[in-house]
């Protein structure tokens, strides 16, 4: 048995969910119909009613059959000749034939005498008259539901009466019998096919659905493809509106990449550290030893090489360090003005010694929670990156300011700036333009950026400098 797809299931969940809300719509709106109607046609039969009393000649139903000439004729007769002077004011009136009949009834003859919109001389002689009696012999208008018609040959029927009075004697009345079988049918009959239009738009809808999500599936699909094959930067997706949030995923993707491999290393790190360090400080320590002796005198600038290039591995290593994913941060509020006026020494010896200058300008700002040691390797690492990036001469400023609700630290030098095709790869490890880096100072920059929950933008022109800014959220 061939099993049931991710999409099948979706369709199957919103025709059910809409389906289910169309048919209580539906039958809300039948109610609200059957109930609007019901007014419309009393008010309908109301008015018939008062039309036909008014209407109505002069006189008794026996006076409007002596003025036929009918008195002495049989009752059957007698109502005919009187049909013959009442049927041409029904005629006057002009409604639905299959919804309403209305006409007048004779107290005096127990008989219909009138019936429209249309003539049936069987509801006028064909009538037993105990079966209507009952229903017209109030003397106030009513209205009366019926669950079995004669006027309407056995139809459920809702009708309206009203007493006509002659010289304060209650001789008759006019009456509207509303088919409401008939209207019940007219009203389901619309109600169905407003169901089954709505129904084969929901079709239709979930076939455009269909081709949409397999065109997404589709999309997602060579999405993933291009992210396994880093070409996801340019990916035009055929849906025009999706594109941005591909571009969206993409970014945030590449991310996560960035903080997996900063996370990688910091595992590495931990694991290694201690391993590789242990036998170094021995071999450094045996060349040392053996430098010292006089038979090696002549190979000392050899081990000091050696010496040096076993210093710069172990310098390496503390950086790996610096990566380590559970090292521990001590939060504390304190002033970046603080931090920066603490190791100013130390970067203006770098600057003497590059041939450079450090200029501090410093804003009104409050106090941040931060690792105090973290953020002087963050300023340390950035300034040194733009010495380096100033091999003869010039100025690195640092800045504090606030604005909104974060507290800015932007350094910026005056160096050779950054191609803008390898910006987007700063601070993934190992990367690095540097003939002697280790592309793992900006890493740390940028783990130190994320574990404090701050945002890193750098603004660069090439020939003129570059701009690292950090935002902090001050408490």
């Amino acid at each position: 048995m061939k099993k049931i797809n991710l999409t099948t299931k979706l369709n199957f969940k919103i025709v059910f969910v809409v389906l289910l809300l169309m048919i209580t719509v539906t039958a809300y709106n039948h109610w609200l119909y059957v109930q609007e109607e019901n007014n419309k046609n009393v008010a309908l039969a109301m008015s018939i009613t008062e039309f036909l009393v008014q209407k109505k000649p002069a006189g008794s139903f026996s006076e409007i059959a002596a003025r036929q000439g009918s008195t002495n004729q049989p009752v059957q007769e007698q109502v005919l000749a009187i049909n013959k002077e009442l049927q041409p004011i029904l005629n006057d009136i002009f409604v639905p034939v299959n919804i309403i009949k209305f006409g007048f009834y004779s107290r005096e003859y127990e008989r219909i005498v009138a019936i429209g919109p249309q003539l049936d001389t069987s509801l006028l002689i064909g009538i037993d008259p105990c079966k209507i009696r009952t229903i017209y012999a109030t003397n106030s208008a009513q209205l009366i539901k019926n669950k079995n018609s004669i006027v309407w040959h056995g139809a459920n029927t809702l009708a309206y009466t009203k007493p006509i009075s002659e010289n304060g004697v209650i001789i008759g009345h006019a009456f509207a019998s509303i088919n409401q079988d008939a209207v019940y049918s007219a009203i389901w009959k619309r109600t169905i096919i407003t169901f089954l239009g709505a129904f084969l738009m929901l079709l239709v809808c979930v076939a455009i659905f269909r081709e949409l999500f397999v065109k997404l599936k589709k999309d997602l699909q060579l999405f993933a493809e291009s992210i396994l094959d880093g070409r996801t930067y340019n990916y035009e997706s055929e849906i025009e509106e999706f594109t941005p949030i591909l571009k969206y995923i993409s970014e945030q993707t590449e991310k996560m990449t960035k903080l997996d491999r900063l996370n990688i290393i910091g595992e590495m790190a931990a694991g290694i550290a201690h391993e590789i360090r242990n036998p170094m400080t021995t071999v450094r320590g045996f060349l040392q030893y053996l430098s010292a002796k006089q038979e090696f005198t002549k190979q000392k600038e050899n081990f000091g090489l050696m010496i040096d290039e076993l210093d710069r591995a172990n310098s390496i290593i503390t950086e790996f360090l610096s990566l380590a994913k559970n090292r521990a941060m001590e939060f504390s509020e304190i002033n970046l003005n603080t931090i920066i006026h603490d190791i100013y020494p130390l970067l203006q010896a770098d600057a003497m010694r590059n041939n450079c200058e450090i200029k501090v300008t410093l804003g009104d700002i409050p106090n941040v929670s931060v690792d105090q040691n973290s953020i002087r390797q963050l300023i340390l690492n950035m300034v040194r990156n733009g010495l380096d990036a100033m091999p003869g001469s010039g100025i690195i400023n640092i800045y504090t300011e606030t604005t909104d609700s974060k507290v800015l630290l932007s350094i910026k030098d005056c160096g050779i700036g950054i191609p803008p095709e390898i910006r987007d790869k700063l601070g993934t490890p190992f990367f690095t333009t540097k003939e002697q880096g280790t592309g793992l100072g900006l890493a740390i920059c940028y783990q130190i950026v994320q574990r404090h929950s701050a945002t890193l933008t750098i603004d660069s022109e090439q020939g003129k400098g570059t701009t690292f800014t950090i935002a902090f959220n001050h408490c």
